[in-house]
């Protein structure tokens, strides 16, 4: 029988850090990095000491440390910079076989195997939760790091609960982890995740490069223009922009390119305008009688291009080295004195000395504001064109170039052929052509085609039940009725004309009297606020089309009635205008009449503001006619015409309390209350006139009758 041997005998002690002493027991020997002595005298000020330290007795009195050293070392250091710490105690395990030491030693050094950093990442999130007003300092000050390594850890730690999973199982990896991290929108992570694992092929199709990329992160022109404009500027300017934390500085993703672009084309704008100022020749500068055209220099797309054996590259030949002027005189001794600074901050070898960088970086920056202050001086003669461009680093930069090589005087080289300038870019329709390899009229043809294909798919989705047609015409006639366009100030129109229908402010907004008397109207306001409402609508301001009839198929039901009724609305107004006899529609009168017998509708009497401004709108012989129906007559004698349409409209609605004060009638009230105009009252619509055929179209005489005339109200 095979003999065990028993274990150590523990025992657990409490003791102060000075009672506490370094061990040469200690297998650990390798001293540990700072960095990580800073995170665990973190952890010891937030949490405390979680591990025991192991301990032996020591001849001179006190305790050696076998295991847990560091512990010990950083504790006492926190007790010499805060003497109210030296009172506290701290777990300790005493080992009493000393045969047993150093394995105990080797045992508990090497069984301290640092935790996976899925699980530091869920820690922190788990952090987070338990303390959600905690800042970035504070989670950070726990375990001693700066602001910016934990905002990392805490956007990893917001990974979707997915993706974190598969990071813990080692199916995707940290550069991965991190790709996915360069957003905080949860929904976009597993978006990019599922969209890359359906169509990758590769391994390499799903990298961190591949998911940055996917999710828009990082675009390389975009970076640029970001570091150019500000990203403060651009988020001043309603642009949206998420940094990833894991890229260079001013890498993320711009929700909102098309106001870069615009903010950073209105700075270069300004940029060159402060270039053009500094330009000289021959001693003279842009003045009022002394022009961009007088120095011959001009703003080009591109560098001048040669085309020789066929080749077509840029003509390095006319390029023009950069030649500064001297600083302004009340400039000059600040630079001097900038220079001798810099230059009594460097060693021998010409490092900056230490503790001097930040020193050194900012009057740097003070010397590169003073150099920026020189002229441009241009050749003697010759045409020069500026090429404007963005660094990576999204300076503003500018090359200078003859502008031929006859503004050179300088020959065409054999087998070659000038240049002037770059070759005009294709158009999106020639673009699209050059890549399928398509004269025009086949493209066309491939258009054609191609539209018959989606009208079969269309009238196929239609007879299988699907709405898709119903939507793809609701959502283009809306998306163009409902276009903004911008008009003179702060205007705004919203045309229909694209369907042949004129917006109700064109049909009727004008200066004529019918205008005046329909535009200030209750119901034209209401359409009007109703119009605008839906044009604001995410699924109408979406830039691309096809984004947006996505977005506009998930709509509920209730909002695409609403839709339907705005398209309805607009083909209503191409029906009627102010410009017309006024004779309303058969189709219009029908429609009201179909409306009215909707459930919930009631009587066009509790539709429309029977005003004092709608009575106006009758000529005061109506309106004492209107009157004497009612029978108030009587009533009626004597007033004038500015008197009469407040009288028909106090009528028309009165209540009880009213007709007491006024002593009428309650049948005469009953009537007026219940009054509609002719042209609103629900009538019979008389039918279309039809073509009489047989016998019954001829008379005795054998002539062939007329066909009817149109009923005056068809």
């Amino acid at each position: 029988m095979t003999k065990t041997s028993k274990p150590a005998k523990q025992t657990i002690l409490h003791l102060a850090v000075e009672q506490l002493h370094a061990s040469e027991r200690n297998v650990r020997k390798t001293p540990s990095s700072a960095a990580s002595d800073a995170e665990v005298s973190a952890s010891l000020l937030s949490v405390g000491l979680i591990q025991p330290m192991v301990v032996i007795d020591r001849e001179g009195g006190g305790y050696e440390v076998i295991a847990g050293n560091r512990r010990r070392r950083l504790l006492t250091a926190l007790a010499e910079a805060d003497p109210s710490r030296k009172g506290m105690t701290f777990p300790c395990m005493k080992v009493g076989d000393l045969s047993k030491v150093t394995e105990i030693s080797m045992a508990e050094n090497r069984a301290r195997e640092a935790m996976s950093l899925p699980d530091v990442y869920r820690g922190f999130a788990a952090i987070r939760a338990e303390r959600p007003e905690a800042t970035l300092e504070e989670l950070g000050a726990m375990f001693g790091y700066d602001v910016a390594r934990t905002a990392r850890i805490m956007r990893i730690a917001n990974l979707h609960p997915e993706i974190m999973d598969l990071y813990s199982a080692g199916e995707i990896t940290d550069a991965q982890a991190m790709a996915y991290a360069a957003t905080e929108d949860q929904s976009l992570q597993i978006a990019v995740y599922r969209q890359l694992e359906e169509q990758a092929t590769y391994d390499h199709q799903k990298n961190a490069s591949a998911i940055r990329k996917a999710m828009n992160s990082g675009d390389h022109e975009l970076s640029k223009l970001i570091r150019y404009v500000g990203i403060e500027a651009y988020r001043e300017a309603g642009g949206v922009f998420e940094a990833d934390l894991f890229a260079k500085e001013g890498e993320g993703i711009v929700q909102n390119p098309d106001l870069l672009r615009n903010l950073a084309a209105q700075r270069m704008a300004d940029d060159k305008d402060r270039f053009e100022h500094k330009i000289v020749r021959n001693g003279r500068v842009i003045g009022e009688k002394w022009g961009l055209a007088d120095l011959q220099f001009s703003w080009a797309a591109s560098p001048p291009q040669i085309k020789q054996y066929g080749y077509l590259s840029t003509d390095h030949e006319l390029r023009i080295r950069l030649k500064l002027g001297d600083l302004p005189k009340n400039h000059a001794p600040t630079h001097a004195g900038v220079e001798d600074r810099l230059a009594a901050m460097l060693d021998e070898d010409g490092e900056v000395l230490p503790d001097l960088e930040e020193a050194y970086g900012k009057l740097s920056e003070v010397l590169a504001e003073l150099n920026a202050m020189r002229p441009i001086i241009l050749p003697k003669k010759g045409a020069v064109v500026g090429v404007a461009s963005i660094d990576n680093d999204g300076a503003f930069d500018v090359a200078l170039w003859f502008a031929d090589r006859a503004a050179k005087g300088a020959d065409v080289p054999k087998g070659a052929t000038e240049q002037r300038g770059a070759k005009a870019e294709l158009s999106p329709a020639e673009a699209e052509r050059a890549r399928f390899g398509l004269s025009k009229d086949n493209m066309q043809v491939m258009m054609l085609i191609r539209r018959d294909m989606i009208r079969a798919e269309l009238i196929q989705s239609a007879s299988a039940g699907s709405s898709l047609a119903l939507d793809f015409m609701l959502f283009t006639q809306a998306r163009t009725i409902l276009m903004p366009t911008p008009g003179y100030g702060n205007t705004v129109y919203f045309h229909g004309e694209d369907q042949g229908i004129n917006d109700l402010p064109h049909d009727e907004d004008g200066t004529s009297k019918i205008a005046e008397l329909v535009k200030g109207r209750p119901e034209r306001a209401a359409w009007l606020m109703t119009k605008e409402d839906m044009a604001s609508a995410t699924w109408r301001t979406a830039h691309d089309p096809i984004a947006g009839f996505t977005l506009f198929r998930q709509l509920s039901d209730l909002d695409k009635n609403k839709v339907a009724a705005m398209v309805a609305g607009h083909m209503l107004m191409a029906t009627t205008s102010a410009y017309s006899e006024g004779r309303t529609p058969r189709m219009v009168c029908e429609l009201a009449n179909i409306i009215e017998g909707e459930p919930g509708f009631g009587r066009w009497r509790d539709a429309i503001d029977l005003d004092e401004a709608f009575f106006a709108k009758l000529s005061h012989k109506a309106r004492l006619a209107l009157l004497d129906s009612w029978g108030l007559a009587d009533r009626a004698k004597g007033m004038k015409a500015s008197e009469t349409a407040a009288f028909c409209a106090r009528i028309a609605n009165c209540d009880e309390e009213d007709t007491k004060l006024l002593g009428l009638h309650s049948d005469d009230v009953a009537e007026a209350v219940n009054w509609l105009p002719d042209f609103m009252e629900t009538g019979t619509i008389p039918p279309l006139p039809v073509k009489i055929e047989g016998p019954e179209a001829f008379n005795d005489s054998g002539d062939e009758d007329e066909l009817p005339e149109l009923d005056e109200a068809a």
